[in-house]
């Protein structure tokens, strides 16, 4: 077991507790929790390749940031280790090898800079290379993560959703010919099931460079279908990718996932204002 496994084997069996600069407020308002679903790109996946390492204070915890265990395999919904706060740090999502440094911790760091007075809690519930249909009404990863939402929602409020997939999708026309109806209708679920009528949802675009694998007709299909469907939506916003430079053909790099993370935050501020 390397080290960063260990780590992820330690966090999610043996959680710290949230207490000192993590504990959970007493009052709800002050507490707004955020829901990470879609695939690789939100799980995490910079900071684990040669070309962009891990930097120096990846590991440690952001003060006022919580993250809810609890996160299933992507075929058992049912809960792996303890679904209780912990001090957030690199890597939030704890059950796939290829999770690593990703964008909701910027993002939240984002969000505290604009409200130091706010605990940001993170349920992450991303699953690399999860199709749409993996992560939509009926799915393991679903029924997980409206179950750990509603334990949040005990304690916070539920603020809104980042949302970022579909490169699975892009990689079959049929797939991506249907991709922007099933987020709308995954959408409109999660909305109903969480009694959260104008939640927000955060649509993170996918990237240009992923336009060199495949089928690059599907890739535009899902993108334009991003696009319309965060236009089509009053309590939706959409987070460009462009600029952001890549590990791969698929994934962004580390300093790339801090800058889409705070783009995110901008977005939600800016949904928030609206």
């Amino acid at each position: 077991m390397n080290a960063l496994a260990a780590r992820r084997w330690r966090l999610r069996i043996l959680p710290p507790p949230a207490r000192g600069a993590w504990a959970v407020p007493e009052d709800p308002e002050a507490f707004d929790v955020f829901l990470l679903m879609g695939q690789s790109n939100m799980a995490g996946y910079g900071g684990i390749h040669p070309a962009d390492p891990w930097q120096a204070g990846d590991f440690e915890a952001r003060p006022g940031v919580l993250v809810l265990g609890g996160q299933c395999k992507s075929r058992d919904e049912r809960p792996r280790g303890p679904m209780r706060w912990r001090p957030a740090a690199h890597p939030l999502h704890l059950n796939q090898r290829s999770a690593g440094f990703g964008l909701g911790l910027p993002f939240a760091e984002r969000l505290r800079e604009e409200a130091p007075g706010k605990v940001i809690g993170l349920i992450p519930g991303a699953w690399g290379g999860a199709p749409i249909a993996d992560l939509g009404p009926g799915s393991p990863l679903y029924g997980n993560m409206i179950q750990r939402a509603r334990e949040a929602m005990t304690r916070g409020r539920l603020r809104g959703v980042l949302w970022h997939q579909g490169e699975s999708d892009a990689a079959d026309p049929a797939l991506a010919a249907g991709h922007a109806g099933r987020l709308a209708e995954l959408m409109r679920c999660l909305r109903r099931d969480l009694d959260e009528a104008a939640l927000p949802f955060l649509i993170g675009d996918l990237a240009d460079f992923g336009r060199q694998r495949g089928d690059r007709g599907s890739h535009d299909r899902v993108r334009e279908g991003l696009r319309s469907v965060a236009t089509a939506d009053e309590h939706a916003g959409f987070v460009e990718s462009e600029g952001l430079a890549k590990v791969d053909a698929v994934h962004f790099g580390r300093t790339a996932l801090v800058s889409f993370g705070h783009r995110f935050a901008d977005a939600w501020l800016a949904t928030r204002g609206a």
